[in-house]
């Protein structure tokens, strides 16, 4: 049980930041062209890290992307967002649970899971039902998986910037810092128990690109146990079109209560 909510607590965070750019469009903008860079340059430049990075962090919702993250080998994923639009489409490799695979397609609202044996360890019905769906409106405001427009933080992304502790810059464009879960409104501590002080103090390394969009970031999960490791995450190809299907009906079940509560922990 254990180490099964351990790979569900890194899923959950991969999934927070591979998609921490899947809120609503944010109308503010921002100078375009040689001279808006100069500007935006210029400004963070007056920012605090802490500042910087979240200003970072906040540009992911404004255009739709390609999501790479790798964790030691240990967990892959790959996937494409369109934040306007709330479309995405990840697929997640789990050499952690034997090179399993794991699915996520999100259209609007309707979330959609293949979890492939983790789903028939969690009371998936089998029969053809590959995939499990789930109202994402119906996710607690907690849920690392709740990327609905609603409530204060839809893209996730103060929920990431609040568990940062420390910050300092490392060159133009760089930061290094430590991040403290404990601190994320979306921190539940029954998801992560046994884990303890190992949340409170995670490394991370982050860069933003020359338009000062948040491109890279990397957390030291090693400290989490056996399974865990470094998770990079790139964003990457901004603009890119983004298409996703709902799978077919006959190949759908409603999520399980088993694995609906950990989504919500």
């Amino acid at each position: 049980m254990r180490n099964r909510r351990l790979v569900m607590a890194v899923v959950a965070v991969g999934v927070a930041l591979g998609l921490t750019g899947c809120g609503p469009e944010d109308t503010a903008k921002t100078p375009t062209g040689a001279a808006g860079a100069t500007a935006a340059a210029q400004a963070a430049s007056q920012l605090d890290p802490k500042a910087d990075l979240a200003a970072a962090a906040k540009k992911l919702a404004d255009q739709s992307m390609k999501i790479d993250m790798d964790m030691s080998g240990q967990m892959s994923m790959s996937g494409v967002a369109d934040t306007k639009a709330r479309l995405a489409k990840v697929s997640m490799s789990m050499g952690a649970l034997g090179g399993d695979k794991i699915e996520m397609r999100m259209i609007k609202d309707d979330l959609y899971l293949k979890a492939g044996s983790l789903g028939a360890m969690l009371g998936g019905k089998g029969g053809g039902k590959t995939w499990m769906h789930i109202d994402a409106a119906k996710l607690s405001e907690g849920s690392s998986f709740n990327l609905s427009p609603n409530g204060d933080d839809p893209a996730g992304t103060q929920a990431m910037i609040s568990a940062l502790t420390e910050v300092e810059r490392v060159g133009d464009t760089g930061f290094q810092g430590t991040l403290d879960l404990s601190k994320s409104p979306r921190f539940k501590k029954g998801a992560m128990a046994g884990l303890g002080d190992k949340l409170t103090k995670i490394p991370f390394t982050a860069k933003k690109d020359g338009e000062g969009r948040l491109v890279e970031m990397t957390l030291d999960m090693s400290g989490l146990g056996a399974g865990a490791g470094k998770m990079k995450t790139t964003y990457h190809d901004f603009g890119t079109p983004v298409s996703v299907e709902a799978p077919p009906a006959s190949e759908v079940q409603e999520m399980p209560s088993q694995l609906s509560g950990i989504l919500n922990a």
